[in-house]
């Protein structure tokens, strides 16, 4: 081969090795960015799963806070989450950490939160991507767990008639609280919860349909004739009148169960002053038969046989029932139910008088029959069996009063009489702890509220009543009053994050 074509050999293999030398090193820098975006796309990743992970654990805790909170109002739910979420995105890092959506469903108890983030980009930002979003969602509820019986024993007594401050009187406030802590037991437990309301002033009405029941003795309505003999017509010569003259002005006071009513008792000075005679007739009357009629309305006594008045052994001994002349108990017993629209009604329909009787407080017959009502025996059988954990069913018992004790058992026939002095009430404040004290005995849980209640003897009772220091509310007006009952619903229901 000549030099001449050896040249024209050796000239293009070189130009090409001069080429081929470029091109790799092109493609080894095109290698290296997407190296290094490949690494950024790693770390900012990794970073964003941390950032996203803090997030969702502050939405956890803001749907959790507002959920626990006793109230149902929305605007403090969503202040109650916003102020949990600031707090654990304090350290986030990223831009535009927010809640981006509340909501609170009422009917189903469930508090649900959205809240999102942007983060700053490291080395993906030499692709372009100079920020990346992140998002998440919670929804928390509350529920009751297991099941739930629970008797209301509600103070209906003359002194609730008192003002609760505000305008409104406490057995009105008592109502409105007594209705939301069912709606919010049974909107989370549905039919796992049973509610019973056991209404009590001097005595409890069990129900005028349970007449026929073996746990009751009540005699038959009878009536009473008084005769009035005939009254023959007369008249006779009238020269005189009875003149009144009124003293100095004077106001006397009365007290029926802690109330006391101011009323005109001026005295007046009488003397007979002589008119002209005047004829004056009556009489002419047949003999008259009236009738005075006695009913029973659904009271019962206090079991009067050793010690029966204070717990709900021997259910075959029967509890005696009296009739009357006109209906001396309230309101009757609700039985354990699911029905709301019964319970509801049954508290808006709670009274403190008829007519003329205005009843005192006598505590233990409430408590005995809110025992009753939970037990799985007679009076009332809606009750399951008791649990010794308090577990499977859990039973409470939530007691409220205005008042102190202001009658005494009367052992010698079982009815309630008027405390005369202090020995009649500490007696009753003694069968009142005897009573909470068995009810515990069974691992029922006692809630006891004190509303405006101002006897030191009855406040302490009511401590000692309760299953533990958390189980006492001493309510001093109508929005303490709502809120122990708040607080009593809240602490029948649990908390779990449902998403």
């Amino acid at each position: 081969m000549s030099p001449s074509a050896m040249d024209l050999f050796v000239r293009p293999a070189r130009r090409f090795r001069r080429h081929e030398s470029g091109a790799t090193l092109t493609l080894f820098a095109i290698a290296g960015v997407a190296l290094v975006c490949m690494a950024g796309v790693v770390i900012d990743y990794g970073r964003l799963t941390k950032e996203h992970t803090s997030l969702q654990a502050a939405t956890d805790a803001a749907a959790l806070a507002a959920a626990r909170l006793p109230s149902k109002d929305a605007t403090a739910m969503q202040a109650a989450a916003n102020k949990f979420f600031v707090a654990n995105t304090a350290n986030l890092n990223g831009s535009n950490i927010q809640i981006t959506k509340f909501g609170f469903e009422e009917s189903t108890g469930t508090v649900s939160v959205e809240a999102s983030g942007a983060l700053d980009t490291s080395l993906m930002s030499i692709a372009g991507v100079k920020t990346m979003g992140y998002s998440s969602r919670s929804a928390a509820v509350k529920e009751v767990t297991g099941t739930v019986e629970m008797a209301l024993v509600l103070d209906n007594t003359w002194s609730m008639s008192e003002s609760a401050g505000g305008g409104g009187s406490k057995i009105t406030v008592l109502k409105s609280a007594a209705k939301n802590l069912i709606n919010t037991i049974l909107t989370q437990g549905g039919t796992n919860v049973k509610i019973g309301i056991v209404p009590f002033a001097d005595y409890v009405n069990v129900g005028v349909g349970n007449r026929s029941q073996p746990w009751m003795s009540v005699p038959a309505d009878y009536s009473v004739p008084k005769t009035t003999p005939a009254v023959p017509y007369t008249c006779k010569t009238v020269s005189t009148k009875q003149v009144c003259t009124k003293g100095a002005p004077k106001t006397c006071t009365s007290t029926t169960d802690g109330v006391v009513t101011s009323y005109d008792c001026t005295p007046q000075t009488c003397v007979q002053q002589p008119v002209t005679p005047y004829q004056s007739c009556s009489g002419g009357t047949p003999e008259k038969t009236t009738y005075t009629n006695y009913k029973w309305y659904g009271c019962v006594r206090s079991r009067k046989t050793g010690e029966l008045r204070l717990n709900d052994s021997e259910p075959t001994t029967p509890y005696l029932g009296f009739p009357e002349t006109s209906q001396r108990c309230l309101n009757p017993i609700v039985p354990l139910t699911s029905d709301k629209t019964v319970l509801t009604s049954a508290i808006d329909n709670l009274i403190i008088n008829i007519g003329g009787y205005k009843p005192s407080t006598y505590i233990p017959a409430g408590l005995l029959w809110g025992v009753n009502v939970l037990s799985p025996t007679a009076p009332f059988a809606e009750g399951k069996t008791y649990d010794p954990a308090n577990k499977m069913p859990r039973k409470a018992l939530v007691l409220m009063t205005d008042g102190a004790n202001t009658m005494y058992f009367r052992a010698s026939d079982g009815t309630h009489q008027n405390a005369t002095n202090a020995g009649h009430v500490t007696t009753t404040n003694n069968d009142t702890s005897k009573l909470c004290d068995y009810a515990k005995s069974k691992k029922i849980e006692v809630f006891t509220v004190a509303f405006a209640v101002t006897d030191v003897a009855a406040k302490t009772m009511l401590q000692g009543c309760a299953s533990g220091s958390a189980n006492y509310y001493d309510a001093t007006d109508s929005a303490a009053l709502s809120a122990a009952f708040q607080s009593i619903g809240q602490s029948l229901t649990s908390l779990r994050l449902s998403q």
